[in-house]
């Protein structure tokens, strides 16, 4: 049955809230790694208290990459014994780990999202969802969860401001998977637009119960909502078809779950695509936009950069040197950074990489990226800065004016960046390609667009792009940018956003020259692949893209391989 509103649909999808016990952030830590940590009678008295709700590192462990352990008491009272037990257990859900966990309860392992090394894989953005069976479950008196965290680089930790816990339910008794026939999840033009479930009655008896889909655009516009009656006979499994129709290219989020006597099942949201590449978000830049980066690039090379460079023998115990770099840039400000050079004579090709929005400083590894040099810049006020950062949050620092806005000097430190690689005896600066993610994703297609000197970048889920839309699908950096304005005198939004056109990267897309290959996470809610494409479209220069249909902020192993196989066919060229 099909609804010409989503009145039917949201009232059932509110009783999944009603059911919900949601947990504060406050948990025990320590860093490091011992299975025995997972054990209820393992004492943690002594053991820190941080909130789940911010990394690790802003918590009393600085450079902590690695393990860290979360151990929490959870009380389930036992008038729920019934209800848990009749249907199997309970559900515990949090929205993130930075970058990989496992889930322990009462000292059992119960799931894994992501891979620890030596498989590691991150999974950061993708919501957990970790089901406890009732046999494990102490009713009336203390239980132990426990969550092992890998973090590979920059922040780490569970990265979430609430776990919930509630019973499993009527619903939650038919299992449910779900795929799409578009590679990654992502539909072209001509292709039938469905989705596939596969339903799985693990009870005795028949059952009846509703599908429920939602379809929205990526600004919570109504599409779409189905509400699909079934009957499933006792341990039976059936394939159903959905079909659906998205009205124009795009991104869309999607909610799906079952109904059943009542209760409802646990709500998937994940997000689909349509035909990105005709994702149209036109430039929006001022007369002077290029005058404005001209004269800033001309101010940036009155700036002696004063090199400074200092070997860090510690770090370079492989087969690079690892140096620590200081360099001055535009308005005279130092910028930071570590540079990894190969110890063997010769002259290499380079990458430069950026840095994400509040990351903490990391290193080269001594081993990494064989065959090139390596600089990770820290640009004013982050990374290896960030300790002593003089400017606030950096989305709103200066934001009164172009001149003055943080990103005018940020920007410009990419090109500085440039300028140091291109300074080395031991770099070919005519082999020199940029990388990042999330704000290095931005800054890699902003140092193209400003930088002739780059031959080839891949930038990672990009963020800074398309402020209109973008403040409209995620709520943040919108957040933080809505503070600005309502605190500041005579600020206003369009003001703003006529400063933020300066800086959009849908407005420098058209600057690159050189060839482009972006990857991004289809259930990315921090830099949404509708603004990754708003900058993406606009390029002119050769390009080409892959979207991930699993990953949320981030990418998966295989990206590492793609983008250096992108390099090298550019630069043997």
């Amino acid at each position: 049955m099909r609804f010409t509103t989503f009145v039917t649909a949201l009232l059932i999808l509110m009783q999944l809230s009603a059911q919900e016990i949601k947990l504060d952030d406050q948990w025990k830590f320590s860093k490091g790694d011992n299975p025995t940590w997972a054990s209820p009678s393992f004492d943690d008295s002594n053991w820190t208290t941080i909130s789940s709700a911010s990394n690790w590192e802003n918590q009393g462990f600085p450079e902590l990459d690695g393990f860290g352990w979360y151990r929490k008491q959870l009380a389930l009272p036992a008038g729920m014994a019934a209800a848990v037990k009749k249907y199997g257990g309970i559900m515990i859900r949090y929205d993130n780990a930075d970058d990989a966990d496992e889930f322990y309860f009462n000292g059992k392992k119960i799931g894994t999202t992501g891979s620890m090394p030596p498989s590691y894989e991150s999974k950061y953005g993708e919501k957990r969802k970790y089901i406890v069976p009732a046999s494990l479950i102490r009713f009336g008196q203390p239980n132990l969860m426990a969550v092992r965290v890998y973090d590979g680089i920059g922040g780490g930790g569970l990265a979430t401001a609430h776990t919930t816990v509630r019973p499993m339910s009527a619903a939650d008794a038919i299992t449910m998977t779900y795929d799409f026939p578009a590679n990654e999840w992502v539909f072209m033009e001509g292709e039938e637009q469905y989705m596939e479930l596969t339903l799985n009655n693990t009870l005795r008896g028949k059952s009846r119960f509703n599908v429920v889909f939602i379809l929205r655009t990526d600004k919570n516009q109504p599409v779409d909502s189905l509400v699909i009656p079934l009957t499933l006979g006792s341990r039976k499994k059936i394939v159903q078809r959905i079909n659906f129709r998205l009205p124009e290219p795009g991104f869309y989020r999607c909610t799906l779950y079952l109904e059943k006597d009542g209760a409802t099942g646990n709500a998937e949201k994940f997000n689909i695509g349509y035909e990105p590449e005709k994702v149209i978000s036109p430039v929006d830049a001022r007369p002077d936009f290029d005058a404005f980066w001209e004269k800033s690039l001309a101010d940036l090379a009155l700036v002696q950069p004063d090199y400074k460079i200092t070997l860090l023998p510690d770090r370079s115990t492989g087969a690079k040197n690892i140096y620590h770099v200081e360099m001055m840039s535009y308005l005279h400000t130092k910028i930071e950074g570590y540079y990894a050079v190969p110890k063997a004579p010769g002259v290499y090709p380079a990458i430069a990489v950026y840095m994400g929005y509040g990351s903490e400083a990391y290193f080269p590894h001594t081993d990494g990226t064989p065959g090139f040099c390596e600089f990770i810049l820290s640009v004013r006020g982050q990374g290896i800065q960030k300790p002593v950062s003089a400017y606030g949050k950096w989305i709103n620092w200066g934001l009164a004016a172009k001149e003055t806005y943080y990103y005018r000097g940020a920007f410009l430190d990419l090109v500085r960046a440039i300028d140091f690689l291109v300074s080395r005896p031991e770099v070919d600066s005519t082999k020199i390609v940029a990388e990042g993610g999330s704000q290095g994703g931005a800054f890699t297609l902003a140092a193209c667009a400003l930088d002739p000197r780059i031959r080839a970048a891949a930038p990672t889920i990009p963020f800074l792009s398309d402020y209109r839309d973008y403040f409209e699908i995620v709520h943040w950096p919108a957040s933080d940018v809505a503070e600005y304005v309502a605190n500041t005198p005579y600020a206003d939004w369009e003001k703003v956003y006529e400063v933020l056109s300066y800086f959009d990267i849908k407005n420098l897309a058209p600057r690159i020259k050189c060839p482009i290959y972006m990857a991004a996470g289809l259930q990315d809610e921090v830099c949404p692949p509708h603004t990754n494409f708003a900058g993406f479209n606009n390029i002119t220069s050769e390009k080409k893209w892959v979207i991930y249909h699993d990953q949320g902020h981030g990418t998966p192993n295989e990206w590492y391989d793609l983008r250096m196989k992108f390099f090298h066919s550019i630069i043997n060229k």
